[in-house]
């Protein structure tokens, strides 16, 4: 039987210092994945920094006031990369036409900037995989790679990767199989109606790892 608060355990389970890949297929799972992580957010008091690829948090936005949730996103810190809609709290932007040396070294000063107010915090990043398709060479493919790794261990954040993997893996060079490398968890995601069934291909927490739970719609709306 599925607990009434499995959502809630899971996203305590996860540690500070962790990155966590979540793969989906086309579908409103990000959408509900970021109400989800925002409201938990809330509820601990933890602040959100969005990492806002591409106009994604726009999409996110527009599709759940479709839904009929009203989320302005208004007291979220945001990093923007590329795009012209703003949303959120934009505290800096960064063009999508920088090299990747410039663009990571553009990141980290904008992250640090985010993170210095707070001893813990959520991360959210949308549509990162969407930027690999500025990507052809190897060596700058690395550079990406190499740097994400280097979040790893961090303990002031809590980062969650939403990637669509259809888009993934049309890119030039599919950045999953080195992610699912360096990520400590990794959860593939499927909508299943009024719920969603999440399986742990990967995790740190013997708990989870190779389990599959169920989270309702309910409780994301709770």
């Amino acid at each position: 039987m599925i607990r009434e608060n499995v959502l809630e355990d899971i996203l305590d389970t996860l540690k500070f210092g962790e990155s966590i890949l979540i793969e989906c297929r086309p579908s409103y799972i990000p959408e509900f994945t970021v109400l989800a992580l925002t409201r938990y957010a809330r509820r601990r008091n933890l602040p959100v920094i969005i990492d806002d690829n591409l106009d994604m948090l726009y999409t996110i936005k527009t599709n759940l006031e479709l839904f009929g949730v009203k989320e302005d996103f208004s007291d979220v810190n945001v990093i923007k990369t590329g795009g012209r809609i703003e949303v959120g709290n934009v505290i800096r932007r960064i063009s999508i036409t920088e090299a990747p040396p410039t663009y990571i070294q553009k990141y980290k000063q904008a992250a640090q900037e985010a993170f210095r107010d707070s001893d813990k915090a959520l991360n959210i990043v949308l549509g990162l995989e969407r930027l690999f398709y500025f990507v052809r060479d190897p060596e700058e493919f690395y550079t990406i790679i190499v740097s994400m790794q280097e979040f790893l261990g961090n303990k002031s954040r809590k980062a969650f990767y939403i990637i669509d993997k259809n888009v993934a893996k049309r890119a030039y060079i599919n950045p999953l199989p080195e992610m699912e490398r360096i990520m400590s968890t990794v959860i593939d995601v499927e909508g299943r109606g009024i719920s969603a069934r999440l399986f742990f291909k990967k995790s740190a927490a013997h708990s989870f790892r190779g389990k599959a739970v169920e989270v309702t719609m309910d409780e994301i709306l709770r």
